[in-house]
């Protein structure tokens, strides 16, 4: 599979490393509005609440600084 993709990238028939930045802001949009319907519907204390938002959430960040992080250093190849 990773053959492929390299190969139809070079080709430009697909951007995968635009598809990888889509799917990971996706991601995060997806990610943010479940925690905000988490937040308005806990019964958690606001610290708790937090918590548990921070728990799901941080773990998403950094992979969006990893994703950004590979885009913008295929870009310099």
């Amino acid at each position: 599979m990773n053959g492929f993709l390299k190969w139809a990238d070079n080709r430009h028939f697909i951007s995968v490393r635009a598809f990888v930045i889509y799917a990971t802001v996706w991601m995060t949009w997806k990610a943010t509005e479940q925690a905000w319907i988490f937040a308005s519907h806990s019964t958690l204390d606001g610290v708790g609440t937090a918590s548990v938002v921070a728990a799901v959430t941080a773990p998403i960040a950094a992979l969006q600084g990893f994703v950004f992080r590979d885009y913008i250093a295929s870009k310099k190849q």
